[in-house]
C-alpha cells in the first residue's frame, strides 16, 4: 500500500513539474513586446506606445535569487529601466517584486477549469483581481502545445485576461491582474533569441510608434515586396537588402525562416501551407510586416 501511494505521489510531482516546465518564464533569451493604448472619449484606441521587456542579471534579495526585470522603449535595450525583480517556483508560479519591496504571485501554475485565484500586481498593490479559470485551450508555439487559460472575473467589470504558458498575460508579461478601463496594456509579440515565436492575433504588428492612431512604423528602405504569379502555390519575395525572412500564420504562430539576397527574387513554395492569411516579417524591419493569402 505504501509503495502504491508513493507511486501516485511521484506521478503527481512529475506531472506538476512537466506543467511548470512549459512556463519557464526565466529562460534566457526571452523578450516581450507590449503596447500601451489610451482611449478617446468615444472609445477609440489612441496614443500607442510600445515597451520591450526582458529578464537578466542575477541578484540576491533576502538570500533568494532573483532576476532583474528590465523595461525599454528600444528593442536593443541600449537605454533601459529597472522595473523590479522576478523569481519562479516550478511548483507554485511566478513572482514579481517592485522597487519598493512589494512582492506578489502574478502567475499561478498547474491550474484547472473552475479554479479560483486572486492576483495582486505589485504595480498596483491596492487592487485585488479575483479570477476563475473559465476555459483551457491549446496553442501551438514553435512546435509545442502550450496551454492557454481564459481568466474570468466574478464582477465582469474589466477586460478578460488570457495566460499562455511560456508567454504570460494578454496584458503583458508583468501586467497580470492589471485589468483596467481607459488605457490598457496589450501583449504584442514574444521572442526567443531575437526570433519571434508568437504574435498576438489581435494585432498585425510587433511595434507601434507613439502616435494618436494605430499606425505601424514606416519601412525605411529595408522592407520587402511580395508578388504572386500564375502558380498560386508560389509567392515571390524581393528585398532591397540581405534579409532573414520569417513567416507566421494569422494566429501569430511561427511557420518557417529563410534568407534572401538583396535585389534577388526568392520563390517561396506554399503548397504545403494550410489555407489562410500569412504574415512576412524581416530581420531588418522588425516593426512591420506584409501579408499574403493562401487560397
Amino acid at each position: 500500500m505504501k509503495k502504491y501511494l508513493l507511486a501516485i505521489f511521484t506521478l503527481l510531482v512529475i506531472c506538476n513539474l512537466t506543467s511548470a516546465s512549459n512556463w519557464d518564464l526565466l529562460k534566457p533569451g526571452k523578450r516581450w513586446n507590449v503596447v500601451l493604448t489610451g482611449l478617446s472619449p468615444d472609445g477609440e484606441k489612441i496614443n500607442y506606445t510600445t515597451y520591450f521587456y526582458k529578464f537578466e542579471s542575477d541578484t540576491i534579495i533576502n538570500s533568494l535569487k532573483y532576476l532583474r526585470a528590465w523595461e525599454s522603449m528600444d528593442e536593443n535595450f541600449n537605454s533601459k529601466t529597472l522595473t523590479g525583480f522576478v523569481k519562479e517556483d516550478s511548483l507554485i508560479g511566478f513572482y514579481f517584486r517592485n522597487l519598493d519591496g512589494v512582492e506578489s504571485l502574478i502567475y499561478k501554475y498547474n491550474l484547472h477549469i473552475g479554479d479560483s485565484l486572486s492576483i495582486i500586481n505589485p504595480f498596483i498593490p491596492c487592487c485585488v483581481i479575483r479570477y476563475s479559470v473559465k476555459n483551457i485551450d491549446l496553442v501551438l508555439i514553435n512546435g509545442k502545445n502550450k496551454k492557454s487559460y481564459t481568466m474570468e472575473q466574478q464582477n465582469q467589470l474589466f477586460t478578460p485576461e488570457t495566460w499562455i504558458e511560456g508567454i504570460g498575460s494578454s496584458f503583458g508579461i508583468l501586467n497580470s491582474g492589471m485589468a483596467t478601463t481607459g488605457g490598457v496594456f496589450h501583449f504584442l509579440c514574444y521572442y526567443e533569441n531575437n526570433i519571434m515565436l508568437y504574435r498576438n492575433p489581435e494585432y498585425s504588428e510587433c511595434y507601434y510608434s507613439t502616435k494618436t492612431s494605430i499606425q505601424p512604423v514606416k519601412d525605411s528602405g529595408s522592407g520587402i515586396k511580395l508578388y504572386s504569379g500564375v502558380n498560386h502555390n508560389i509567392v515571390n519575395i524581393k528585398s532591397a537588402v540581405d534579409n532573414s525572412i520569417r513567416i507566421y500564420n494569422s494566429c501569430g504562430v511561427y511557420v518557417e525562416t529563410f534568407n534572401v539576397l538583396a535585389n534577388q527574387e526568392y520563390s517561396l513554395n506554399v503548397s504545403s501551407y494550410p489555407k489562410g492569411i500569412y504574415f512576412v516579417s524581416t530581420s531588418t524591419n522588425l516593426s512591420g510586416s506584409k501579408k499574403f493569402i493562401k487560397n
